[in-house]
């Protein structure tokens, strides 16, 4: 038996399964069973995305001119909502996707490969590394990975790095030490490269982001807002800028020993929040404005995201060598 396995209180699988939630359901088939693109649950499963309550909303709320809501500024009013579309699953050759990204690129992609949560017309006061990388993510995802202006936003992260390993918050900001927030949200862009662009250069700037992590027990760094920011450790899914325990160590996991010492209070952490029946909860609201229009998982009720997400970081953590590999 898998040593993941051993670390579950119970099999959560059928309840992953339910047909209620296709987009749950689609990535436990293809992260968890290892399921190929082409089986036909596979393609049943990423059908029924494409036709499920979430998607439709958040397609149907979409302005003509490429954003939602009445928030103009690029990372209000389009990011958030093609994370929530990737985070659902949906892959659909939509126009108001390419739409949405075309409006990205025009609107908020300055000249060097950043983007400005801002918008263009403010210049660079809104660069932050966090906007950048999420959407380097959900480019490829969309795909728009063999793109140049994507490929430019990589570079651009790549360029960035501090001498500290990690990356500022904001560009214009002058820091004394790099966001661990920025840092997660660039090593989970580095992930989705594809093998050709996994270069000498990506390798070197992620082991040392690693480095950093795992150096501050992946958490621990001195924070430009005092405290250690609680939501750290209350686990919720979709994330958008910011970070936690849990995406820290499944960004980790396929570069790290299960025996690290520099990882084991937050693999504990993890652990210690699974119910009876091999679940994890959703321990706070992800913030989203009044006007989005669908509402993610109930607050203190189990969470299949966070439990996919939960059960995917030990099967990359304990998974040999040869098997390991980026989400």
């Amino acid at each position: 038996m898998e040593r993941w396995k051993d670390l579950l209180k119970n099999d959560p699988t059928d309840w992953l399964l339910e047909e209620t939630n296709p987009s749950a359901r689609y990535f436990t088939l293809v992260n968890l069973l290892d399921r190929p693109m082409d089986h036909e649950e596979v393609v049943a499963a990423r059908e029924a995305i494409s036709e499920s309550e979430p998607v439709r909303k958040m397609l149907e709320a979409q302005r003509p001119q490429g954003y939602w809501g009445r928030d103009k500024r690029p990372y209000h009013g389009v990011t958030k909502h093609l994370i929530t579309l990737e985070h659902l699953g949906y892959q659909g050759d939509d126009e108001r996707v390419h739409n949405a990204i075309e409006y990205l690129f025009a609107h908020a992609q300055m000249e060097d490969g950043a983007f400005t949560a801002a918008g263009f017309d403010k210049g660079r006061r809104g660069v932050i590394p966090c906007f950048t990388a999420n959407a380097v993510h959900f480019l490829h995802w969309f795909g728009y990975g063999e793109d140049a202006r994507t490929q430019k936003a990589t570079e651009y992260l790549l360029r960035t790095q501090r001498d500290d390993d990690g990356w500022l918050c904001f560009e214009r900001v002058k820091k004394t030490h790099a966001c661990f927030w920025a840092t997660a949200k660039v090593l989970r862009a580095f992930d989705v490269l594809p093998p050709e662009q996994q270069t000498a250069d990506v390798e070197q700037t992620r082991q040392r982001a690693i480095e950093l992590f795992l150096n501050n027990s992946l958490y621990r760094h001195h924070s430009e807002f005092g405290k250690i920011h609680p939501s750290w450790f209350e686990f919720a899914r979709p994330l958008f800028a910011s970070t936690d325990v849990l995406e820290v160590l499944e960004l980790l996991a396929p570069y790290v020993s299960a025996h690290d010492e520099r990882i084991q209070e937050g693999l504990q952490m993890v652990l210690d929040k699974q119910d009876e029946q091999g679940r994890w909860p959703a321990e706070r609201q992800i913030w989203v404005k009044k006007t989005f229009p669908i509402q993610f998982e109930e607050e203190d009720q189990p969470s299949k995201w966070v439990t996919l997400h939960a059960i995917n970081m030990l099967r990359r953590l304990y998974a040999s060598p040869g098997d390991r590999s980026p989400t």
